[in-house]
């Protein structure tokens, strides 16, 4: 008993140390995110602050396609932090969303925008200092640390928002019906640094605001949706053929129209089993009724004519030669105007033999076969 207690006390011991440098080897890490993600909740994501304009009742939505496909609505806003490649076509993009009453909030180290009054000089002191931070909704004891070595100019098209002793930090100017807000702080917003000093009082003012929804550009750090094959076309458009094919297909449906395969009756297809046939030939010979036959294989072959060319079932010979012409080689005219003569002769002959019909029945069915391909 001591032995086996001993084997089961040592197995548990071996497996929890296999455990823990299995852990220790292969540590398990959270996949390193692109910075200034808006769902990141790492330290170089912006989660902290959009977490906490929703719980204010703010409308917060990521924006994960092209700037072309900006929703034409106005008292909207677009948050931009430190976008990459952001292309010129796209800034004009933007900029007429934002001249149709919309707010675009920008929070960027590197201003690239030469249709915006935000020019900027460098600084003869040192980046990264913490600094007073002062402004029109930021008065008091606020201190921050901003990470770069650029001021904005000032200029008469701009309004200064934010600024300490080396400069201007953030502005704002008209465009249209809408304005744009630039920082050059992109890292205040950031969960690391959002509760560092007096980031969050400084930036907080400028970021909520009465609108109906905040777009948060997602689309420049990787994060993209293709829009899809129906977003060339105005919604009215779209609208319109949906409500055309729904009556269509209310028209079908009234029609009486069916969709899906038409099965064929079985009676239809499968043939008369051999018995049958010799009765009915043996009761047809019996009878002398050879004329009859064959005036039933001479209606299925007007029939055929009349649905293949058109060609009355009364037609006679001459008009059903001459439509054959136009339709068949010489050969096949010269076999068929044979058939038809022979058709007639039997009509005026008074005893039809039973060979007769088996030599027309088989110059019957080589036309038959033949305009069925028609």
């Amino acid at each position: 008993m001591d032995s086996l207690r001993t084997y089961r006390v040592g197995i548990i011991v071996a497996t929890l140390l296999l455990v823990i440098v299995g852990w220790l080897i292969v540590k398990p890490t959270a996949e390193p995110l692109p910075p200034y993600l808006a769902s990141s909740a790492q330290p170089s994501g912006i989660k902290a602050v959009l977490v906490l304009l929703e719980e204010k009742g703010k409308q917060v939505k990521e924006w994960r396609q092209p700037m072309r496909f900006l929703p034409t609505a106005t008292g909207q806003a677009m948050l931009v932090v430190e976008p990459e490649r952001l292309m010129p076509e796209e800034q004009i993009d933007i900029l007429d969303w934002v001249s149709e009453g919309n707010d675009l909030i920008l929070f960027d180290s590197r201003p690239e925008w030469e249709d915006l009054p935000f020019y900027t000089e460098f600084i003869r002191d040192k980046e990264n200092q913490e600094r007073n931070i002062q402004g029109p909704l930021v008065q008091g004891r606020f201190m921050g640390k901003a990470g770069t070595s650029l001021r904005l100019l000032e200029d008469e098209d701009m309004e200064s928002l934010l600024y300490d002793d080396q400069g201007i930090l953030g502005g704002r100017t008209e465009v249209g019906d809408g304005s744009v807000t630039f920082f050059l702080v992109p890292e205040w917003l950031t969960n690391q640094k959002i509760d560092q000093l007096s980031h969050f009082e400084a930036i907080w003012p400028y970021v909520q605001g009465d609108w109906s929804v905040l777009w948060v550009d997602e689309y420049h750090h990787g994060l993209q949706e293709k829009p899809g094959f129906l977003a060339i076309y105005p919604g009215w458009l779209i609208a319109a053929c949906i409500q055309l094919a729904i009556l269509l297909l209310l028209y079908v449906w009234w029609r009486g129209k069916r969709f899906g395969p038409v099965y064929t009756l079985r009676e239809w297809t499968v043939r008369r089993g051999d018995e049958t046939l010799l009765a009915v030939s043996s009761w047809y010979e019996r009878r002398g009724l050879a004329q009859d036959a064959l005036r039933h294989r001479e209606a299925y072959m007007r029939q055929l004519l009349y649905d293949r060319w058109g060609v009355h079932q009364r037609a006679d010979r001459v008009e059903i030669v001459r439509y054959a012409k136009t339709r068949w080689t010489n050969q096949e005219v010269e076999k068929f105007a044979h058939l038809l003569e022979r058709l007639e002769q039997a009509k005026k002959e008074g005893r039809y033999s039973p060979k007769s019909l088996l030599a027309d029945s088989l110059l019957l069915d080589e036309i038959t076969k033949r305009l069925e391909k028609e």
